[in-house]
């Protein structure tokens, strides 16, 4: 087996260094929530695919599913021959995703690939062409979706000109009054853009990389109102926020609102490449026959994993789970908020909770954070960073995370923080 030293040197000679990596480790087994590299070294891993992993990894009933698919046939291709396991995803996720109307299903690769057929959908439905997004908003890497997306660099600076007719507002959070959203979009439709040309608003009901900031209820419920005074389409991006993450299947439950569509991805095949887009029958009615697409889209193999992952969820309870789960790492951080006055807002849905790091002015405080998951890495937990300057702490622990590994992060989480707070004197 080759060395931690040979295969890091392979990955920097013959990978692309844009291509980023978070640690420099290298995995050779992967279990639940625990990870275990090449030199056998184990690691708590509340990154967990980055949201793709919310059944943590190799769940036997999901690697019991894949090896009988592949036993039966591997890609026949849909657009030749429909089969079994595309057609028994669609009919589930179009009974489980909100709202009471007439749904059908499209499956996809990757989640900017659903995101993509989601702005198709608007816009040839409604014959209109504007699209309305949100400051912070990360919706993927493909042009489209990269301009959908927030940040410049590192995703966008460079890649020469994206879509136009693409108008951002502020995302409302939960300190957003209605009135301010209200005046935001007035302004929008005075001076940017005729709500009589806007096709769609997406919205992710909880930032991702944008910092695990959730909408307001009163805020998703006006945008609702907004998209049906004005036959809008209103989208919501729930690839890192679905399947039980936010503790409900999907986080739009918690507004009380229905998406007219709802795009997924991630942990719907518990990490291997599916998405889907969920819609109103009534905009897919509208498209001519072949418009929509793809040859490996809705592969049997990982319409087989989401299927087994579906049923995991349900009869694990995992929703609940998360909502536990997400009680006690709030918990946590506030007790130790009391100790560490770099710790400042704690929010997020049930087990997707962000950390802010500040400094003594209140301002962000990212290279605090960033030494202290390097000591979390040493001490065997692995977690991420989001937000705007990457200063806010990304927990995204798997949902079946035990209460011993759990209670063991809690303990690798206190020993870094005093370490991170030692190497600042």
């Amino acid at each position: 087996m080759n060395s931690h030293n040979s295969l890091w040197h392979i990955r920097q000679s013959e990978v692309p260094l844009a291509l980023a990596n978070n640690t420099h480790l290298c995995v050779k087994k992967a279990q639940g929530s625990v990870l275990i590299d090449i030199n056998d070294k184990q690691y708590i891993d509340f990154a967990a695919g980055i949201g793709s992993m919310n059944i943590g990894h190799n769940h036997p009933k999901v690697v019991k599913a894949i090896i009988e698919q592949t036993q039966n046939y591997i890609q026949p291709c849909f657009h030749i021959m429909v089969h079994e396991p595309y057609l028994q995803l669609a009919k589930k996720l179009n009974s489980i995703t909100p709202g009471e109307f007439p749904k059908q299903t499209m499956l996809c690769n990757s989640g900017a690939e659903a995101v993509e057929n989601a702005i198709k959908v608007a816009r040839f439905s409604t014959g209109r062409s504007a699209i309305i997004c949100f400051d912070g908003a990360f919706h993927g890497r493909t042009f489209m979706s990269m301009s959908l997306t927030a940040k410049v660099k590192p995703y966008k600076y460079g890649f020469g000109e994206l879509f136009n007719n693409i108008y951002r507002l502020a995302y409302p959070n939960v300190h957003t009054s209605i009135e301010k959203l209200k005046s935001q979009w007035q302004d929008l439709i005075t001076n940017q853009v005729a709500a009589e040309n806007i096709a769609a608003i997406i919205i992710e009901p909880q930032l991702g990389e944008g910092g695990f900031i959730p909408a307001s209820i009163e805020a998703m419920q006006y945008l609702r109102t907004l998209c049906d005074q004005h036959g809008i389409v209103f989208i919501a991006d729930e690839i890192q926020s679905g399947f039980c993450r936010t503790g409900k299947m999907f986080a739009m439950e918690h507004y009380h609102v229905a998406p007219d569509i709802l795009v997924m991805g991630k942990s719907l095949a518990s990490g291997l490449p599916l998405s889907a887009l969920t819609a109103r029958k009534s905009l897919f009615d509208k498209l001519p026959t072949a418009s929509l697409g793809g040859t490996n889209s809705g592969n049997p193999i990982a319409c087989a994993a989401a299927l087994a992952s579906l049923e995991v969820f349900e009869e694990e309870n995992l929703a609940q789970k998360a909502q536990a789960i997400g009680q006690t790492l709030r918990e946590f951080f506030i007790a130790q908020r009391f100790k560490h006055h770099f710790i400042g807002d704690i929010r997020g849905l049930g087990a997707m909770i962000g950390i802010e790091f500040i400094n003594d002015k209140n301002t962000p405080n990212p290279d605090l954070l960033k030494v202290y998951i390097k000591n979390l890495l040493d001490e065997g937990l692995i977690l991420l960073s989001s937000g705007r300057q990457k200063e806010v702490l990304r927990l995204l622990p798997p949902l079946n995370t035990t209460d011993a590994q759990l209670e063991k992060a809690c303990n690798i989480m206190e020993i870094a923080l005093n370490r991170t707070v030692m190497s600042q004197k």
